[in-house]
C-alpha cells in the first residue's frame, strides 16, 4: 500500500494531461466570503488586542528589533529623500539594504496621516500579518477542506510568535503575505502571481531566492504559464533597474546580504553559544528533512506543490541559517510554525481519519489542546519586551530633553547633527521632542567618512579642520550631539580636538543626557566655497 502523507493531493495527477496549456484550470470553490471575514476578524483582534493592551504602542521592542531603524528610513525618506533625488533616506547607509517597498509604503502612510506615530507602521504590518493567516485559510480550503483550513488558520491566528512578528512594525510580513497572495493567484492569475512574487522580493531580500524558485516549480509543473514568468520578470527587472540607478548594483540588497553579510548581522559575527552550537546536528537534519521535502513537492506534484515548495524551501532556509543569522532569530521562523501546523492539521483531519475513522473527533481536541498549550509561549515573549521597556524609557527621556534645547529660540528652525546608530533616539526626538524629520544631518557621512582609514584632524589640522569647517557651515548645523567614541562612532575624537581648537564656535548646552552622550550648539563661521574646494583637492 502507497503511503499518502497529504492524502487527496495527487488524484489530479492521475488525471490525463490537457492537450493545450491554455486550457482554463480547474479551481475548487473558494471558501464563503462570511467565512473569510470570520477568519480575518479571528486574526486581527488578537493582534490589536496584544498592540493597545499588552504593549507600550510606541515601543515596538527597543534594542529586540529593528523596527526603529525601519521607521528611520521610512520616515526620512518622506522627510528628505523625497526632495533629494528622489531616494530613500538613511542616517548610516542602510536605506537600500532592506529594500524598497517598506520604506516607500511606510512614506506614502506618514504623509497621508501626517503623523510619524511608529504604531501607524505597527499597524500596517498588523494587517499584512492578518492577511498572512486569511491566505493560509483560503490555500488549505483550495488544497484539503475546510477542517484543515480552520485549524491551520487558527494556529496562525493565534500563535504567540506570530502576534508578536505582526504588530512589531517589521517588513517580514509584508513579504509573506505577498509570496502567499502569488501563490493563490498562480492557477488563473499568472502574471499578477509573477508579480506578487516580484514585489514581495522588494520587501524581504530572502523573496528573492523565494519567487526564482516558485517561478522554476511553476515551469516544471503540467500547466505553464508563460504570462507568470513574464510578471515575475518585468517586475525584478524594474527593481533592479531601480537599484542600479541608485547604488549603481541592480542586485545591491541581494548582494550585500548574502555575500557580505552572511545571511545576518552587518559588519559582525553572531554570537554562537554552546547551547546554541549543540543544536547544529539538529538543525543539519532539519534541513536535509526541509530540502527532501521540496524534492518530494517537485517530484510528485500534487495540486498545492506551489504551496509546498514555498513552506519546505522556507524552513530549509530558516534552520541552514539559525545559527548564523543576528539577533532576534525567533522571527525567521513563523512562517515555517505555520507550515508545519499545516502539515500537522492535514494529517489529523485527512490522513488519520480516512485510515482511522473513529479518530475523527479526536482529532478536534489534539488541535485544541495544541493551540492552548502553545500559548505558554507567552511567557519568554513577554519576558523579553518587557525588558526593552526601561531603555525605550530612557531613550524618550532623551529624546524630550534634546527637543527642549532644539526648541529654543537659538537653535529653532536648524539642522542637528545626530549619530547614525541611534534611531530610537531620533524616534523619540520627532515624537517628543517635536524635531522636524528634515533637520538631521547624520554624522556617519562627515568628512571622514570619504577619507582614508587613520586620517584623523590633529594629524592634519590645515585640511581636515577646514573640511569640518565647511561641512558644518554649509549643512546649516546649530546643534551636534556628541555619542561615546567607539569602532562606528569613530569620528568623535576629532570632533573634540576640533570643538578645543575653536572653543568660540561651540557651547555646551547643559542638556542633561544618559549614555554618555553631550550635546553642543554649533556656530560655526561660513567658509568660501573656494576655500572647501581647496580643501577637499588637498585631501587624499
Amino acid at each position: 500500500m502507497k503511503l499518502r502523507l497529504l492524502a487527496d493531493e495527487d488524484e489530479l495527477d492521475r488525471e490525463a494531461a490537457p492537450t493545450s496549456t491554455e486550457a482554463p484550470i480547474a479551481v475548487p470553490d473558494a471558501p464563503p466570503w462570511p467565512w473569510v471575514a470570520a477568519v480575518a476578524a479571528g486574526a486581527l483582534v488578537p493582534r490589536l488586542v496584544y498592540l493597545f493592551f499588552f504593549t507600550d504602542t510606541e515601543n515596538a521592542g527597543d534594542g529586540f528589533t529593528d523596527a526603529y531603524h525601519h521607521w528611520q528610513i521610512g520616515y526620512l525618506t518622506k522627510e528628505i529623500g523625497l526632495t533629494h533625488g528622489p531616494r530613500l533616506w538613511d542616517l548610516r547607509g542602510w536605506e537600500y539594504y532592506w529594500g524598497l517597498l517598506h520604506p516607500a509604503l511606510m512614506s506614502a502612510v506618514f504623509f497621508l496621516t501626517g503623523s510619524p506615530d511608529i504604531v501607524l507602521d505597527r499597524l500596517v504590518t498588523a494587517v499584512f500579518g492578518t492577511l498572512t493567516v486569511v491566505l493560509i485559510f483560503v490555500l488549505c480550503h483550495r488544497y484539503w477542506g475546510t477542517q484543515v483550513a480552520v485549524a491551520a488558520a487558527a494556529f496562525a491566528a493565534l500563535a504567540p510568535a506570530s502576534v508578536f512578528n505582526d504588530t512589531a512594525g517589521m517588513p517580514e510580513p509584508i513579504a509573506t503575505a505577498l509570496v502567499l497572495f502569488g501563490i493563490w493567484l498562480e492557477p488563473r492569475r499568472g502574471f499578477w502571481s509573477g508579480v506578487a512574487w516580484g514585489v514581495a522580493a522588494m520587501a524581504r531580500v530572502e523573496a528573492w531566492l523565494f519567487g526564482a524558485g516558485l517561478v522554476v516549480a511553476h515551469l516544471a509543473g503540467r500547466r505553464r504559464s508563460w504570462w507568470l514568468v513574464a510578471g515575475f520578470a518585468v517586475t525584478m527587472g524594474l527593481y533592479m533597474k531601480f537599484m542600479w540607478d541608485q547604488t549603481g548594483n541592480p542586485i545591491y540588497p541581494f548582494y550585500w546580504s548574502f555575500l557580505f553579510v552572511g545571511f545576518g548581522a552587518f559588519n559582525s559575527a553572531p554570537v554562537v553559544t554552546t547551547a546554541t552550537q549543540s543544536l547544529g546536528p539538529l538543525l543539519a537534519v532539519a534541513t536535509l528533512a526541509s530540502a527532501s521535502g521540496v524534492a518530494w513537492s517537485l517530484w510528485k506534484r500534487p495540486r498545492s506543490y506551489v504551496l509546498l515548495v514555498y513552506g519546505f524551501g522556507y524552513s530549509a532556509y530558516s534552520f541552514a541559517t539559525f545559527l548564523i543569522v543576528d539577533a532576534w532569530k525567533e522571527r525567521r521562523f513563523e512562517l515555517p510554525m505555520d507550515f508545519a501546523a499545516i502539515l500537522c492539521a492535514v494529517v489529523l483531519f485527512k490522513f488519520l481519519p480516512q485510515r482511522l475513522p473513529n479518530l475523527r473527533f479526536a482529532a478536534i481536541g489534539v488541535a485544541i489542546v495544541a493551540i492552548v498549550l502553545m500559548q505558554g509561549w507567552w511567557i519568554p515573549i513577554q519576558g523579553a519586551y518587557a525588558a526593552t521597556e526601561t531603555t525605550y524609557r530612557e531613550h524618550v527621556a532623551l529624546g524630550r530633553a534634546i527637543g527642549a534645547v532644539y526648541n529654543e529660540q537659538t537653535y529653532r528652525g536648524g539642522v542637528i547633527a545626530v549619530p547614525g546608530d541611534e534611531p530610537t533616539v531620533v524616534y523619540t526626538m520627532v515624537r517628543y521632542g517635536n524635531v522636524p524629520g528634515d533637520r538631521f544631518l547624520s554624522e556617519f557621512y562627515d568628512p571622514f567618512y570619504y577619507l582614508p582609514d587613520g586620517y584623523h584632524y590633529v594629524d592634519h589640522r590645515d585640511v581636515a579642520g577646514i573640511l569640518l569647517q565647511c561641512w558644518l557651515a554649509n549643512t546649516h548645523t546649530r546643534l551636534l550631539l556628541i555619542p561615546p567614541a567607539s569602532s562606528f562612532n569613530h569620528s568623535v575624537p576629532d570632533y573634540m580636538a576640533f570643538m578645543a581648537d575653536h572653543p568660540d564656535w561651540f557651547t555646551d548646552t547643559g542638556a542633561s543626557l544618559s549614555d554618555g552622550l553631550k550635546l553642543y550648539g554649533v556656530d560655526v563661521p561660513a567658509v568660501s566655497a573656494a576655500t572647501c574646494r581647496a580643501a577637499q583637492s588637498a585631501a587624499p
